[in-house]
């Protein structure tokens, strides 16, 4: 699978399914939240979540022979291991606020701070990723994303 997703237009094409996906997640999750609240409908989002990840675990390492962890993945830092407390938060907030906002202006205030943020850790080489710097460029397009969101939210 890893040599099919060195093709740049498949990955691509992935990316921008996923995108769909996470515009008819904040929709779907908002809508359960009005049948069976807030909590709930957050612990139905992962529940079936953790069942998909469980699937893609087995099919990646019995199909795709993808090697099971071993201790190596005990010396990751701290930071590695947050991931799911950041995803969680991202799916309460969402199911809080896109009944208020709308699902448009609530993702993208999100694509809009996830860009920038991304820019950030980029430049700084945070969380393990290689160093990019935040050019002029990145920021000019940083405050047209932000320009972007102002007009999406009030329109």
């Amino acid at each position: 699978m890893s040599d099919a997703l060195d093709n740049y237009y498949l990955s691509a094409f992935l990316l921008i399914v996923a995108g769909i996906c996470i515009a008819f997640q904040a929709g779907c999750n908002a809508t359960l939240n009005q049948y069976g609240g807030r909590s709930f409908s957050a612990v139905i989002s992962f529940s079936v979540g953790v069942v998909c990840c469980l699937i893609f675990f087995g099919l990646d390492v019995t199909v795709a022979d993808t090697p099971l962890p071993n201790d190596y993945v005990k010396t990751a830092p701290w930071y590695a291991w947050i991931g799911g407390i950041l995803g969680a938060y991202y799916v309460i907030v969402n199911i809080m606020t896109v009944p208020r906002l709308g699902t448009a202006t609530v993702l993208s205030i999100f694509v809009c701070a996830q860009i920038i943020m991304a820019c950030v850790i980029d430049h700084f080489g945070l969380v393990g990723v290689a160093q990019r710097t935040y050019t002029v460029w990145r920021i000019l397009a940083s405050i047209g994303l932000v320009g972007c969101v102002v007009i999406i939210a009030i329109f």
